[in-house]
């Protein structure tokens, strides 16, 4: 389900997005996993003057197993770091880590919040800076109990015929 009155899906200036998707596997539908999966993203575009835009974004979303299932498979746990999260991080590396491989294992609840200031330079260039805070647990339970990690930092936004194109530096 979304709601979405943005003035532009690929250039936003102005207006609010709200979506939210559950997906499940298991139960009445069989198979060898059983779980339950719920992620919300909101976002809310805000203009400043004629050639500046603040983008309040946020994402939580929590997994969970049940009947026979004692975990969320791991590749439908959630993972944070990197360019769609929390930029200054390795893709991935927020989060749980497997305590011998130092591989990522993932969680079973997220939360991320990025706040983005974007300046228009021309109509297709845009410059911006951002910051990034958020984390995620092993458990849905765990869900805000430890500290959150953070990435400050600049990129520059260009819009294409093919689509959008970000690139990004952030510093943790």
């Amino acid at each position: 389900l979304a709601f979405d009155n943005r003035d532009n899906i690929q250039n936003p200036t102005k207006g609010i997005y709200i979506g939210s998707n559950v997906e499940t596997a298991g139960g009445p539908w069989g198979g060898d996993k059983n779980f339950v999966k719920t992620t919300t993203t909101a976002k809310h575009y805000i203009p400043f003057f004629k050639v500046t835009v603040l983008e309040l974004r946020l994402m939580a979303g929590i997994a969970n197993s049940f009947g026979d299932s004692t975990e969320v498979p791991i590749y439908e746990r959630y993972f944070a770091g990197g360019a769609d999260t929390i930029r200054g991080y390795n893709e991935r590396k927020i989060g749980p880590i497997d305590a011998v491989t130092k591989d990522p294992i993932g969680g079973e609840s997220l939360l991320v919040f990025n706040i983005e200031y974007n300046y228009a330079l021309v109509d297709f260039i845009k410059l911006a800076t951002f910051f990034d805070i958020g984390n995620v647990w092993r458990r849905v339970g765990d869900f805000g109990t430890s500290g959150l990690k953070s990435g400050i930092g600049v990129g520059v936004r260009i819009t294409t015929p093919m689509g959008p194109i970000k690139l990004d530096y952030g510093f943790p």
